[in-house]
């Protein structure tokens, strides 16, 4: 176990050399250990994920501002986000907030389908332009309101839902989207106004909330 002096000092060395394999390395000092995801990660190029301004800061471990308003999610939550879900190959996930296609292009290699809903017009065009030049087939776009769920005759159609916005209540159409036994992450605002990143289970009609960290997210737009 390293102490905090050491770490700092770590990622101190890190800033000076920044690349996917410094954030991995990072990424696994601040307890990501689950090593499908760091392999997930490691197979993303984040800096064609970030505005060109801020190319030099692409593999920092911290979010970065980019179009509408919205930004591109510290890479330390998203691995955080997506280790909570355990997701195997044969999932079905639903993201929330497809922004730059980041965290969508790291969920495409862990599981069989990503389905992808973006409110904003010019954020999806971007992210589906990204997502070609990697090649990635197994990712299904939708420009909408995420707070309408993935609207299918089945509707329990998803082992796992991101979503990457905050909100005060989980939306009920994307409960209604999850199966049984699927779990759901998301960052919940508090009366208070903090949030905290809630991970919740499905069992049956019953649905199992635990608090994990603290967050700060861009509000839900619905």
């Amino acid at each position: 176990m390293l102490f905090p002096w050491q770490k700092n000092r770590i990622k101190k060395l890190f800033r000076l050399n920044r690349n996917n394999e410094a954030l991995i390395e990072e990424l696994k000092i601040e307890g990501i250990t689950e090593n499908n995801v760091l392999y997930a990660i490691k197979k993303v190029p984040r800096e064609i994920f970030v505005e060109r301004q801020f190319i030099q800061q692409a593999y920092e471990n911290i979010p970065l501002p980019i179009d509408c308003g919205q930004t591109i999610s510290q890479p330390f939550v998203v691995a955080f986000m997506i280790a909570c879900l355990n997701l195997k190959k044969t999932d079905k996930v639903l993201e929330i907030g497809t922004g730059t296609g980041y965290q969508t292009a790291i969920l495409s290699h862990l599981c069989q389908e990503v389905f992808t809903i973006e409110v904003h017009d010019n954020l999806i065009k971007k992210a589906k332009k990204r997502i070609a030049k990697l090649n990635l087939k197994n990712i299904i776009f939708k420009l909408g309101n995420g707070a309408k769920g993935w609207q299918n005759q089945n509707k329990a159609l998803f082992d796992a839902i991101i979503i990457s916005a905050a909100s005060e209540i989980i939306p009920a159409k994307l409960l209604e989207n999850l199966k049984n036994q699927g779990s759901l992450v998301m960052p919940k605002k508090k009366p208070s106004g903090n949030q905290k990143l809630l991970l919740v289970k499905k069992n049956n009609e019953t649905y199992l909330e635990k608090e994990l960290l603290d967050v700060k997210f861009v509000p839900f737009i619905k």
